[in-house]
């Protein structure tokens, strides 16, 4: 059952509006030039398309990398899906990293205003990618499973939105732009090895955000454990 104190949301009548279509090209647009560049540092292998209704979505993600983003980048445009990811503010303001982050049509959060621009931006069609990690998580910080401990914001806003929810995993990230560092590493004539896979969580029904959390982290682990498999990194 759905977690009391709201509402609950009825999908079926959508969201009260639609992105506008020169925007989610703009994005796609965006999204293709990463994946051209980042063809020429490393190979991404990427799981199909899930499969969930049209319409606006939450795809929750493992965050290991400022990587992340650009494997993102390259996964969403082979969906051709202009889903927008919620980064840190702090983030827009570095060279390089925030002119990219604005042709992305990234959110930016900052504190407890972040589910309630996540929520905006669903009732207005578009579909947002969220770190339910809410940081980067170095390898040692990684427990057995390769993912840090969630926070419940992710359970919060499958709750209160009533979409359908996709968990992704990401391996290789972190490799390729290790924690700390302050660019990629590039190696001539060897591309790193990246990684993908999800699954399809859909609308979760669960008696608290902590609960419905603890689903999305289930499925996210399992896609994580698969990512890593692809890429060498765990057997």
């Amino acid at each position: 059952m759905r977690a009391t104190g709201n509402p609950a949301p009825d999908p079926m009548n959508g969201p009260a509006d639609t992105p506008d279509p020169s925007e989610e090209e703009a994005v796609l647009r965006a999204m293709h030039r990463v994946r051209l560049i980042m063809s020429l540092i490393a190979r991404s292998d990427i799981g199909p398309p899930p499969e969930v209704k049209p319409g606006p979505a939450i795809y929750a993600a493992n965050h290991r990398s400022l990587a992340d983003l650009l494997l993102a980048s390259i996964t969403f445009y082979s969906w051709r899906r202009p889903i927008r990811p919620l980064v840190a503010a702090p983030y827009f303001d570095k060279p390089g990293l925030g002119p990219l982050l604005r042709r992305l049509r990234c959110i930016p959060v900052e504190g407890a205003g972040a589910l309630a621009l996540a929520t905006a931006e669903l009732e207005a069609g578009w579909s947002i990618a969220i770190m339910p990690e809410g940081r980067i998580v170095p390898p040692g910080e990684w427990a057995a499973t390769g993912v840090g401990r969630a926070h419940p914001g992710v359970g919060r806003l499958a709750l209160d939105t009533g979409l359908p929810v996709v968990a992704s995993g990401a391996s290789g990230t972190e490799r390729l732009w290790p924690y700390g560092a302050a660019a990629p590493r590039i190696r001539p004539w060897r591309r790193y090895p990246l990684a993908l896979r999800s699954e399809v969580v859909g609308v979760v029904e669960a008696r608290s955000s902590r609960d419905a959390t603890a689903m999305v982290m289930t499925a996210l682990t399992r896609c994580v454990r698969h990512a890593d498999a692809a890429t060498g990194l765990r057997t």
